[in-house]
């Protein structure tokens, strides 16, 4: 669809207002798990739920969406979207106990998850060819920028007034619904496949089961999950309408850049949730003080993301990855190394990650996109969005099972108190997936293009 350039500015200025609710609804409650946990009884682990099952229906729905809005179009979706997120965010304010507070992220999920998908799905639709990385980068820098307020909006609220207020302020992306209707196009519905219930029923399984399993540490539950992916993959392969077109792996950029964007959404979305626990549980701060600790990083990286956008234009994508993972290993390697120390050194080594993410995450989108048909944009960024949402999931999951486990040996030798053990072997973890990543650069992205190399395509 062709599109003036008034209106393509249009709607990814009404975007980038829209996507900061979504991003920062699966942030901001990580700084107020410790009052939830405190409130209901509950042990970290349970507590996370109210992060990691947002997380999971947004995952599912993210990939949903983008193959809804070839049937529905993309103004009808985002309409729905916004109201059912709006009516989960009251649901979640009013929540008198803890199962139905879950019941309002389920709801809320449902409707966030729209919004991400399709910011990254209209520009590809809507935006002319020679403008179209830069619109993506824009929205992929409002993405990364999001997910560092989160955190702080969420340390004032739940500092100054209480947690259930991050709720209400969810509820404004309602404003946003008179300009959805006015400037997104009424798209031509598309006849395209019916989608696959089966398939989505079978990966919801897995993810929940696998969820659990890592929650509880229940072996026949990580058996169940791994039986239930194969189902998943059987089911694919011989459905004409699959969920998830195993055809789009056989680009093998494609397949390594989600596996990039992953791991760097992950060891980001974790620094951000075991931080906020260090600051209260090891330094007794309130969620006020643990916000303005955070606010440091925010800063650096809402000043510094559309340089690092324009810098991918000039150097290439790879060179910006590469920049971006050298920032991501010696932040994390300084967090690992300084925990226990006083936490406004930890509050400048935020910095450092931060930079590195908000570089790497719009470059790595916008790589992406390029090796992408329009045909296959819909349902590949849709795969793309799923993949980071099951990683925040996973990594969620993983993160708050650890925190508890208090007797546990240093593994960075140079760490620099034992008593914050735990969080330092956590950020050493992220150090680890930051050097995959410097593998997959290495091998897989080799001119500054951010094209693969040419032997790697003729395996396909």
């Amino acid at each position: 669809m062709t599109l003036s350039v008034l209106q393509e500015t249009r709607i990814i200025r009404l975007l980038c207002f829209m996507v900061p609710f979504a991003i920062i609804n699966s942030f901001m409650l990580n700084v107020a798990l410790p009052d939830i946990s405190e409130q209901f009884t509950l042990s970290p682990s349970i507590a996370s739920w109210v992060v990691t099952v947002s997380g999971i229906i947004s995952a599912l729905g993210a990939l949903v969406y983008g193959k809804l809005s070839d049937h529905f179009g993309m103004k009808s979706l985002a309409v729905f979207g916004v109201l059912l997120f709006s009516t989960g965010s009251i649901f979640c304010l009013i929540a008198p106990d803890f199962s139905l507070l879950i019941v309002g992220r389920v709801i809320q999920g449902m409707g966030v998850s729209s919004i991400p998908s399709l910011a990254m799905i209209a520009p590809v639709r809507y935006v002319d060819e020679e403008r179209r990385g830069k619109a993506l980068g824009i929205l992929a820098s409002v993405m990364a920028f999001s997910g560092v307020i989160g955190p702080i909006l969420g340390g004032i609220f739940t500092g100054i007034l209480h947690w259930r207020f991050l709720f209400l302020f969810s509820t404004f992306i309602i404003l946003t619904l008179p300009f959805i209707l006015k400037w997104f196009p009424n798209d031509v519905q598309k006849k395209a496949g019916k989608v696959n219930l089966l398939g989505a029923g079978l990966l919801t399984a897995f993810i929940i089961c696998l969820m659990e399993a890592i929650t509880l540490l229940n072996i026949w539950l990580f058996i169940g999950s791994i039986c239930l992916l194969i189902l998943f993959l059987i089911q694919q392969r011989k459905s004409i309408n699959p969920f998830i077109p195993i055809h789009l792996f056989q680009n093998a950029a494609y397949r390594y850049g989600i596996i990039m964007g992953a791991v760097n959404t992950s060891a980001n979305f974790g620094a951000f949730l075991i931080t906020p626990l260090l600051f209260s549980q090891f330094y007794g701060l309130n969620g006020f003080w643990i916000g303005l600790l955070l606010a440091p990083s925010a800063i650096a990286s809402g000043l510094l993301g559309s340089y690092g956008g324009a810098l991918s234009d000039r150097k290439g994508s790879r060179y910006v990855i590469r920049l971006s993972l050298l920032l991501l290993s010696i932040g994390f390697l300084l967090l690992s190394t300084l925990s226990g120390y006083t936490y406004w050194v930890l509050s400048l080594c935020l910095i450092l990650t931060e930079i590195g993410y908000v570089f790497m995450q719009p470059s790595l989108t916008n790589w992406i996109s390029r090796k992408l048909s329009v045909e296959q944009s819909g349902i590949g960024l849709g795969v793309y969005s799923l993949s980071n949402f099951i990683s925040i999931a996973i990594c969620g999951a993983i993160t708050t099972k650890l925190i508890e486990l208090n007797h546990f040996p240093l593994i960075n030798p140079a760490a620099f108190d034992s008593q914050t053990a735990i969080y330092s072997n956590i950020y050493f973890g992220f150090f680890i997936l930051a050097m995959l990543n410097w593998l997959f650069v290495t091998f897989y992205v080799k001119d500054e293009n951010g094209r693969l190399l040419q032997k790697n395509n003729e395996r396909i």
